[in-house]
């Protein structure tokens, strides 16, 4: 199986400098490497986006990311209360 690369925007960037569990949340983030679509109840396709947008539930965070070919973008990284503001905002963006 291939292995995907691993992109921060610059947003997910700042989002994961100002998170507590910083060491977990990139190991786990390296796990979307081997495999960016895991089986579990971890991971979600989020609806009404196109290109299709998958939220990784990693404690209280949450990690918003795009597949494009074989690179894994990773959105933002944000605390789960954050969530749904988030998700509204890159609806609009997009």
């Amino acid at each position: 199986m291939a292995r995907f690369g691993v992109r921060l925007t610059k947003s997910a960037a700042g989002d994961l400098d100002a998170a507590q569990d910083k060491m977990q949340i990139i190991s786990d983030i390296g796990g979307l490497c081997d495999n960016p679509l895991p089986t579990g109840v971890n991971i979600k396709k989020l609806k009404a986006f196109n290109p299709p947008l998958y939220r990784l539930r990693l404690g209280n965070y949450r990690v918003l990311y795009r597949i494009e070919g074989l690179v894994v973008t990773i959105m933002r990284v944000i605390d789960r209360k954050e969530l749904e503001k988030t998700i509204k905002r890159i609806r609009k963006s997009s």
